[in-house]
């Protein structure tokens, strides 16, 4: 199934498969390291920035970001 990163739950993990957006929003999250085919965590989503896990990392994206980014989530696993 494939959501917004927004849409996540959180703890709910997933592959980034698609960036929505122009060029210059897809070379800032590859700078971040989210890029397709990456693993990707929801940490956090309240009504400031989505807090996720990229690789060993966590990130603060903001919420149109966070929109913009296209996960493939299977069996809705979740990281505690």
């Amino acid at each position: 199934m494939i959501k917004k990163l927004i849409e996540l739950e959180k703890g709910e993990k997933g592959k980034v498969v698609s960036i929505i957006g122009g060029k210059g929003k897809i070379l800032r999250l590859a700078e971040l390291g989210v890029i397709p085919g990456e693993e990707i965590v929801l940490f956090q989503k309240s009504l400031g920035p989505v807090i996720v896990k990229v690789k060993d990392t966590n990130l603060a994206l903001g919420r149109g970001l966070a929109e913009s980014i296209l996960v493939e989530v299977e069996n809705h696993e979740k990281e505690n």
